[in-house]
């Protein structure tokens, strides 16, 4: 039978949930709605049918007086993330056929019995969702077609064990992991379905949890959509297991508060007071040496733009070659007006000298990212206006020297940085959307640049705070793609990762990562680069550092306070 025929006899899977009843904590009812919603069948409830010992008023204190009581107490009545409140799915999975298993505990793993077992492989399940129960060993494993689907909220090479996205914060990780695995007999070596890394919240022990486990709620219903679409079940390789972790003592709770306090101060004052001021260099080589670190970027390489007042900069830089001269597009922000246009600047070889900028595109909202396309000769520019909801395609005039808007190229779609460009027989449109613009990669393509733009079926194709973002214009190197890609892990566009593509295909999207390239420590803009973008012989990019600004300030200021009151995530 062919894949397009299994996924015509099939276009649900049926699935079952190992938990302790009807309540679940939000993310995980999620898990299960984004499931429902796909169109999935729940099939079978698998309960949970030990019933907690009953410890007397004198033994619950005592037992938290002696096993990390601190901890136990700010778990309880400080870190509560919306993530894990809990709700009733009774009505939900009213109707859901249910079986009450008693487990046998052999060392650290339970068993379940021959007739549960049984019980439940006659349900015929495509797979199943773990919410219960712990270490699980025995011929349960493979009562699923597809196996028993666990997540473990951190990354495994790191950290194992738990709690949840504390380590991370105690140890000042500026990386959390997240994945999604197929059990198997062999402790924390499960089979890999979907990865995620994430920026660490490092003042918010809630928020930090909270974007790990709302953000991983949707892997399930993803890797269902993927088994249909190919007929089989994709896995990714697995790292070297880390360290296993336990909870916390008083002793490294009392740290782990303090260090969460300062880290709490550090962001409110850093966001109040530090306003990101970046700029435009010019540097007069090709792209490649400098991505994949063949030469050692300088200082003196690169011309950096004179700056125009310091409520305003020069960023995000894209360019085109006219009349022998450097047309360079650039993202034109003021911290007095909260919004951007596209302004441009001219660069005359000969006499070694930029123009004054001058507003080429400007929205009725925010615009960025002014990435430059070249067809048959006709310059576009696609500008980045995710709050417009759309990709929008500009088109030179030449005449007027002007870009005039020619067409939306994708509709209903909140695009950050998009990037557009021609591969093979296919026009490329990657970018990342709201609310996850540094972390969730999204690919669209076409056969003609002014074509239907379709949704690449791995969507989102990659999901790391490292290397998914676009940051300027991907290139070819004998004969292979590279792509350069922001890592925000540290801070906002704090350096660019180059991926190297191994596979770009309708159906296919994989890369690695091969080099990276540091802001220059010797520059006046030495804490941020976020764009590489090549024009001919020539690499643009830009650089950031921080300055009080009053707009800033006073805006930054009005969000803190109409924030007041709503859960931090």
């Amino acid at each position: 039978m062919t894949t397009q025929a299994m996924i015509e006899s099939t276009p649900f899977l049926r699935f079952g949930v190992m938990c302790s009843g009807s309540h679940f904590q939000r993310w995980q009812s999620e898990a299960i709605r984004e499931l429902l919603a796909d169109g999935h069948q729940m099939a079978l409830l698998i309960i949970d049918a030990r019933i907690p010992e009953k410890k007397s008023l004198a033994g619950r204190i005592r037992k938290h007086l002696t096993s990390h009581p601190l901890f136990h107490y700010c778990h309880k009545f400080y870190f509560r993330p919306y993530a894990r409140q809990i709700v009733n799915l009774n009505v939900g999975i009213a109707d859901v056929d249910s079986v009450s298993c008693m487990v046998v505990k052999k060392g650290r793993a339970e068993h379940f019995k021959p007739d549960d077992v049984a019980s439940i492989r006659s349900y015929k399940l495509d797979f199943i969702l773990r919410f219960s129960f712990n270490i699980i060993h025995g011929e349960i494993l493979s009562v699923a077609k597809y196996g028993i689907w666990s997540f473990h909220h951190g990354d495994e090479s790191k950290y194992r064990g738990g709690p949840a996205g504390f380590w991370e914060i105690y140890y000042h990780d500026v990386v959390n992991g997240a994945m999604l695995q197929q059990l198997t007999e062999e402790l924390d070596h499960g089979i890999i379905l979907k990865r995620g890394y994430l920026k660490t919240v490092l003042h918010s022990y809630s928020g930090n949890l909270e974007q790990l486990l709302s953000i991983s709620a949707t892997w399930p219903a993803e890797v269902a959509k993927e088994i249909l679409r190919n007929g089989t079940i994709k896995t990714l390789g697995a790292c070297p297991p880390g360290p296993v972790f336990k909870l916390p003592g008083n002793g490294k709770m009392l740290l782990f508060l303090f260090r969460l306090f300062r880290n709490k101060i550090s962001f409110y004052y850093h966001e109040l007071f530090s306003a990101e001021i970046w700029n435009v260099g010019l540097i007069k080589r090709n792209i490649a040496p400098i991505a994949l670190g063949m030469n050692k970027l300088q200082s003196s390489d690169i011309t950096w733009l004179r700056e125009f007042g310091r409520g305003k900069y020069f960023a995000d830089p894209s360019g085109f070659i006219e009349d022998k001269k450097l047309h360079i597009l650039v993202e034109d922000y003021s911290y007095q007006k909260q919004r951007a246009s596209i302004s441009e600047i001219i660069f005359d070889p000969p006499r070694n000298s930029f123009s004054v900028p001058i507003t080429t595109i400007e929205g009725h909202r925010h615009l960025s990212y002014p990435y430059i396309v070249e067809d048959n000769k006709i310059i576009y520019c696609v500008p980045e206006s995710y709050r417009e909801g759309n990709v929008g395609l500009y088109k030179r005039n030449f005449s007027e020297e002007a870009f005039i808007e020619e067409r939306v190229l994708v509709a209903n779609v909140n695009a950050v940085d998009p990037t557009l460009f021609k591969y093979g027989n296919h026009w490329w449109l990657f970018f990342t959307t709201r609310p996850y613009s540094a972390t969730h990669l999204y690919i669209y393509y076409s056969e003609q640049l002014l074509g239907n733009y379709r949704p690449h079926p791995m969507n989102p194709v990659k999901i790391d705070i490292r290397s998914a973002r676009p940051a300027g214009t991907p290139f070819i190197y004998k004969d292979v793609l590279f792509r350069p890609a922001q890592d925000c892990s540290g801070t906002y566009g704090g350096r660019i990762t180059i991926n190297k593509v191994l596979k770009l295909t309708p159906v296919e999207f994989e890369e690695i990562q091969v080099n990276t390239v540091e802001p220059l420590k010797k520059s006046r803009f030495s804490k941020g680069l976020h764009t590489l973008s090549q024009v001919g012989e020539y690499t643009l990019i830009d650089g950031k550092c921080y300055r009080f600004n009053y707009f800033h300030f006073l805006n930054q200021l009005r969000r803190k306070l109409s924030r007041t009151g709503k859960r931090d995530v």
